[in-house]
């Protein structure tokens, strides 16, 4: 089996790369945040591109934020591949951050709002960038 084949096997089984690239060379989002508030409840549907070596994955993501009583949760899923639950939202004006838990570990999710409402950014596990994802509010 290839390194590429093991590392996408790796991500389709835990919704995370242990072996990707880092993106230490890769930059935040260079679209301006939103200036008006957007929602967070609702599903949000989008890509996150996990780099290897020579090439990169990209997969689909799908994320529901709903209001619970103690705050902000939910569920993120990769089709075919499993969900886990949301946890630790903040929302800091431009600034989204949350958790999402896998059987691998704890996948930080490090997003900012930029100028179409979508929000951009890195998943970060074991203290290091393992992907970039953007995701849209579904309409």
């Amino acid at each position: 089996m290839t390194n590429s084949l093991l590392q996408f096997l790796r991500l389709a089984t835990a919704f995370s790369v242990l072996a990707a690239a880092p993106l230490a060379a890769q930059t935040r989002p260079k679209k301006p945040a939103v200036a008006v508030p957007q929602p967070v409840v609702g599903t949000w549907v989008g890509t996150a591109t996990v780099p290897l070596a020579d090439s990169a994955i990209v997969v689909p993501v799908f994320y529901t934020f709903a209001q619970g009583p103690d705050g902000i949760t939910g569920t993120a899923m990769v089709p075919g591949q499993g969900t886990g639950p949301i946890s630790d939202v903040v929302r800091d004006g431009p600034i989204m951050r949350f958790r999402v838990t896998t059987t691998k570990g704890v996948l930080e999710h490090d997003g900012k709002f930029n100028s179409d409402g979508a929000i951009e950014g890195i998943v970060i596990l074991n203290k290091l960038p393992v992907a970039r994802f953007k995701i849209a509010l579904k309409k």
